[in-house]
């Protein structure tokens, strides 16, 4: 079972005007290690950030003991087959790209329409309600070299990829704002461009809070090895 306190941790706000959190400093080590590996290493570094409910507590285990990170990327390279993936500008066939994974599990009570992430997913054989329900799920940031590939169609590949992993469904990514308020919100950030906002909302995965003894697994927050 996980389970956390509040001791040892650094408050902070990662978003302007949002709510502040208690931050593993440990935690908020390693995201930066790997952003920084990712930044110097990676010619077009995208950070993805998406959320994916675990809706089979026991089958994700199994991923998990697998290797949850090494599974998401076989997975994402199963959706990047040549007859299901577009051409670049260039006219290159896109290729799945090299990723770095980061991941913190959680835990909290929260509203059917939080867990259905989108209408349809809960459509078929579950009930809906207006009561607060169990919602344990995975933030997961991948980090991803778009030098051959286009951002906007990763988002959507490695969503399917994780809906693929055994006890995960409802997948969805988190939007950023861009600095521009009269533009869209983004699917990913641009370490080349917007590093520093980038590790800033990366932190998120290092709090403390829904970290809760409700997590059945002994890891919780993990990130790919970096030499």
């Amino acid at each position: 079972m996980m389970s956390e306190t509040s001791a040892n941790t650094i408050k902070v706000n990662m978003v302007k005007g949002g709510k502040s959190y208690g931050l593993v400093p440990r935690r908020m080590k390693r995201i930066e290690d790997v952003f920084a590996y990712a930044k110097e290493t990676m010619t077009s570094p995208c950070a993805f950030h998406l959320i994916t409910h675990i809706h089979d507590a026991e089958m994700f285990g199994t991923t998990k003991s697998k290797g949850f990170i090494k599974e998401f990327k076989r997975a994402l390279k199963r959706q990047y087959k040549p007859a299901t993936t577009r051409k670049t500008k260039s006219g290159r066939r896109q290729q799945c790209p090299n990723t770095i994974v980061i991941y913190s599990i959680e835990y909290k009570l929260t509203s059917q329409k939080e867990i259905d992430g989108d209408n349809d997913t809960y459509k078929y054989g579950y009930e809906k309600t207006d009561k607060k329900l169990p919602f344990l799920h995975i933030h997961t940031y991948v980090i991803a070299d778009c030098d051959n590939t286009i951002p906007e169609n990763l988002t959507y590949h490695a969503m399917n990829a994780m809906n693929e992993l055994d006890g995960l469904k409802a997948t969805r990514y988190a939007p950023t704002k861009d600095k521009d308020p009269d533009k869209d919100k983004k699917k990913y950030k641009k370490l080349n461009t917007d590093y520093d906002d980038a590790v800033l909302r990366a932190f998120y995965l290092a709090k403390v809070e829904q970290k809760s003894s409700e997590i059945p697994y002994r890891k919780a927050f993990d990130a790919s090895k970096i030499s």
